[in-house]
């Protein structure tokens, strides 16, 4: 079965989120600084109503940082998070080096094993197969 992806690029891998996950795409900027936030939350921005945590994934991940440009975009997602409270839904932004494209894809998993990328493995849900490139989809559940 086929399913929508958003792609984007993050230190020349291809990642994807799932399509029903993307709320928006932003142009990078306009942050507010968080005090004493963790290093890999570049601040907040006021999106939908409500103020959004940015998460700077290069800094998650532990890859060598870079400076945000025109192509460097926000990526604002919703993920359903289930907590002995039941279960609720946040908002976070992601920066990405450069969205791509919106690709379909059937769920052909390519298994995160002999995977070359710079991205820990801990933070790869899956890998998946288009054509002859691997994307990475990636696993938000600690975020």
């Amino acid at each position: 079965m086929n399913k929508n992806y958003l792609t984007f690029l993050l230190d020349n891998n291809i990642c994807a989120v799932e399509i029903s996950n993307v709320l928006e795409v932003l142009n990078y900027g306009n942050l507010t600084p968080i005090p004493c936030a963790q290093n890999y939350i570049e601040g907040l921005i006021y999106s939908r109503e409500q103020g959004i945590s940015v998460i700077n994934l290069r800094k998650k991940f532990g890859l060598k940082t870079k400076n945000p440009d025109k192509m460097t975009k926000i990526i604002v997602i919703e993920i359903l998070k289930t907590s002995e409270e039941g279960e609720k839904t946040t908002l976070y932004g992601l920066v990405a080096d450069q969205v791509l494209d919106v690709v379909s894809l059937d769920d052909t998993v390519e298994g995160k094993a002999g995977l070359k990328c710079t991205i820990p493995h801990d933070n790869i849900q899956t890998v998946l197969k288009s054509e002859d490139k691997n994307i990475i989809l990636l696993n938000f559940t600690d975020l």
